[in-house]
């Protein structure tokens, strides 16, 4: 009798270390940007420090996923 093989389904995008990252990544860059449009509003400048510390945070979680990528 032959025995049946499991069906082998590829992992998807959505599984892959690297999409942790860069969600990770986009959600730091959207509240940069927030922080960014209230420190010009506000015309004050800790909004800006603080976009500055996400942008950073940003960057790193970016280069961590594209360098998971490889």
């Amino acid at each position: 009798m032959l025995r049946r093989r499991p069906r082998r389904i590829a992992p998807g995008w959505l599984r892959h270390p690297a999409t942790g990252w860069l969600f990770l990544a986009a959600l730091y860059l959207a509240a940069t940007v927030i922080n960014t449009l209230l420190a010009i509003s506000m015309s004050a400048a800790w909004p800006a420090l603080i976009a500055l510390v996400l942008a950073t945070i940003a960057g790193v979680c970016a280069t961590t996923g594209i360098r998971t990528l490889r």
